[in-house]
C-alpha cells in the first residue's frame, strides 16, 4: 500500500507540476529564468533563460552550469551548456531553451546548483541559486487523483488482457510463419545451389568468351588483311568491268568479234586467279621475310654486343700503344745524343791525325786508314712510323618494323 501511494505521490506530483519563475536585475541587463517547480528522478530538467537588454547592449557569450550533488557528497555532476554571443537593443530580450538529464544512484531528488554566467565586453554577471523538490499540494488531493489513477489502472489491465489474448494468436500466428519460413529456407538453399551451378557455367561462359574473343580479334586482323588485298581486287576488277564493258559494248557493235571478246575475259579471269595466287605467294613471303628479320636483328644485337667488346679492348691497346710511343721517343732522344757525341769524337781524332801528318811532312806516310766507327755507333737512325689501324664501321641496313 505505502509503494503504491509512493508512486501515486511521484505521478501526481509529475502530472500537476507547475512552473516557476525566478527575475533578476543587474544593468544592463534584466535575466528571467523559467523552470518547472519540481524535477523528477531521471527526467529532463528544463530551463528557459530570457535575457533583455535596458540599455543596448552587447554579450559574448552565455553559459549556464548545472551542478548535481548526490545524497552524502559534495563532489557534484558538472553539466555546462554555452551559448554564443548576441547584441541586443533597449528593450530587445534574447530567449535560450535548454535541458538536462540526471539519474541518481538512489531514488532520491539531488541538491541542484544552477550557475548562469553572462559575459558581457568588460565585466562578466553570475546568478547561483539552489533548487530543491516542491510538493505544494495536499495527501488528500493526493489521495482522490490516486483513486482515480487505479481506476485507470483497472481499465489498463483490462485493455493488457486483451493485448495478451492477441499476442496468443500472434503467436500461433507466428508459428505457421516459422512453417513457412523453414520451407522457404529449403526452396532457398535448393536456389543457392542452382545458382552455384549457373555461377559455374557462367565462369565457363566467360572463359570460352574471352577465348572467342581472342580468336574473333585474329580473325579480323586477317579480316583486315583479307580487305585490303580485296580492296586491290577490286581496284583491279574495277580496271576488268571496265574493259570488259568496252568488249560487251564492242560485241554490239561487232558480233563477228565475240569469239575474241570471250577469249579475252578468260585471260582476265585467268589473269585474276594468277594475281589471287600470287597475293597468296607474297603474304607467305612476307611472313618468311618477317621471321628473317627477327633473327637478323637478334644476330645484330649480339655483332652490337661483340663489337662494344672489341672497342673497349681497342681503346685499352691505343692507350698501351701511348705508352709505347712515349718510351720509345725518349729511348730514341738518347740513341740521337750518343751519335752525336761519337761523331764528334771521331772528328776531334781526325784533326789530330791531320796536325801529326803535317809535322811530318818530310817522311811520307801512306794514308791514314778511315777512322773505325766506335762501337754502339750507328750511322744514320730510321724511324719507323707505326701506321694507325684503320677503324671500319659496319652500317646494318635500316629496318622497320
Amino acid at each position: 500500500m505505502r509503494g503504491l501511494l509512493a508512486a501515486v505521490l511521484v505521478l501526481a506530483s509529475l502530472a500537476l507540476a507547475g512552473t516557476l519563475t525566478d527575475h533578476f536585475t543587474s544593468p544592463p541587463i534584466e535575466v528571467l529564468v523559467i523552470r518547472t517547480d519540481q524535477w523528477l528522478f531521471c527526467q529532463d530538467y528544463g530551463i528557459t533563460i530570457q535575457v533583455k537588454a535596458m540599455q543596448p547592449v552587447t554579450v559574448s557569450k552565455v553559459r549556464v552550469t548545472a551542478k548535481f550533488f548526490p545524497e552524502g557528497t559534495l563532489i557534484p555532476d558538472v553539466q555546462p551548456k554555452e551559448f554564443p554571443g548576441f547584441s541586443l537593443g533597449t528593450g530587445d530580450w534574447k530567449q535560450l531553451t535548454m535541458s538536462f538529464n540526471y539519474c541518481p544512484r538512489q531514488r532520491i531528488d539531488p541538491l541542484i546548483l544552477l550557475e548562469i554566467s553572462i559575459y558581457l565586453p568588460n565585466y562578466t554577471l553570475s546568478y547561483n541559486y539552489y533548487i530543491g523538490r516542491v510538493l505544494p499540494y495536499t495527501y488528500d488531493d493526493l489521495l482522490a487523483y490516486a483513486a482515480n489513477l487505479e481506476q485507470k489502472v483497472k481499465d489498463l489491465q483490462a485493455q493488457v488482457d486483451q493485448l495478451n489474448k492477441k499476442i496468443e494468436e500472434l503467436k500461433r500466428q507466428l508459428s505457421n510463419k516459422d512453417a513457412e519460413i523453414a520451407n522457404l529456407s529449403t526452396l532457398l538453399a535448393m536456389a543457392r545451389l542452382d545458382n552455384d551451378r549457373l555461377a559455374q557455367a557462367l565462369a565457363q561462359v566467360r572463359a570460352e568468351r574471352d577465348a572467342l574473343r581472342a580468336q574473333l580479334e585474329q580473325t579480323k586482323a586477317q579480316l583486315d588483311e583479307v580487305s585490303r588485298a580485296k580492296a586491290s581486287l577490286e581496284t583491279q576488277l574495277s580496271d576488268t568491268k571496265k574493259q570488259l564493258d568496252d568488249l560487251k559494248k564492242a560485241y554490239g557493235d561487232l558480233s563477228d568479234k565475240y569469239t575474241d571478246a570471250q577469249r579475252t575475259i578468260a585471260d582476265l579471269q585467268a589473269r585474276l586467279s594468277e594475281l589471287q595466287k600470287r597475293y597468296d605467294e607474297l603474304s607467305r613471303s612476307e611472313q618468311q621475310l618477317r621471321e628473317q628479320y627477327y633473327s637478323l636483328s637478334a644476330k645484330y644485337s649480339e655483332l652490337s654486343g661483340r663489337y662494344d667488346q672489341l672497342s673497349k679492348a681497342y681503346d685499352a691497346a691505343m692507350q698501351e700503344k701511348a705508352a709505347l710511343q712515349s718510351r720509345y721517343s725518349e729511348l730514341n732522344t738518347g740513341f740521337t745524343w750518343a751519335v752525336n757525341m761519337a761523331t764528334a769524337l771521331a772528328v776531334a781524332l781526325l784533326f789530330t791525325l791531320a796536325l801529326i801528318l803535317t809535322r811530318r811532312r818530310s817522311q811520307p806516310a801512306p794514308a791514314p786508314a778511315p777512322p773505325a766507327a766506335p762501337a754502339g755507333s750507328v750511322k744514320a737512325a730510321t724511324v719507323i712510323e707505326e701506321q694507325k689501324p684503320t677503324e671500319v664501321l659496319v652500317r646494318w641496313p635500316a629496318t622497320v618494323e
